[in-house]
């Protein structure tokens, strides 16, 4: 079941995507800055490396992922550098769709870290 509805409109709320022949989750990159005063001075490089991601998946997988939120909390994102949080799905999606969508995410990753390495 996949339900497209408004952001936050209800607890059934499942923002998903189909790939191929399946239904998945869409993820979404949360990056904590330093807005909040704690000192979090590295963020602007949580957010290019979430950019980077989420451009290779857009490439790969168009609407896997939805925009990039920023925030003003750190989230420990400070202590190591490429720290960001990944949100999958949401309340009204099945555990199917977060796990299936865990595989594409697994290939972007691998695409862009090889990238990376090159």
């Amino acid at each position: 079941m996949c339900i497209e509805m408004p952001f936050g409109s209800n607890s059934n709320y499942a923002p998903c995507v189909k790939i191929g022949d399946e239904t998945v989750a869409q993820l979404m990159f949360v990056i904590g800055t330093d807005g909040g005063g704690l000192e979090h001075s590295n963020w602007n490089n949580n957010l290019k490396l979430a950019i980077k991601v989420q451009e290779k998946a857009n490439e790969m997988y168009p609407g896997l992922f939805k925009p990039i939120i920023l925030r003003n909390s750190r989230y420990n994102q400070h202590v190591t550098g490429g720290a960001a949080i990944i949100e999958v799905g949401a309340t009204g999606n099945t555990m199917e769709q977060c796990k299936g969508s865990m595989k594409y995410l697994a290939n972007v990753l691998d695409c862009v870290m090889k990238d990376s390495a090159q």
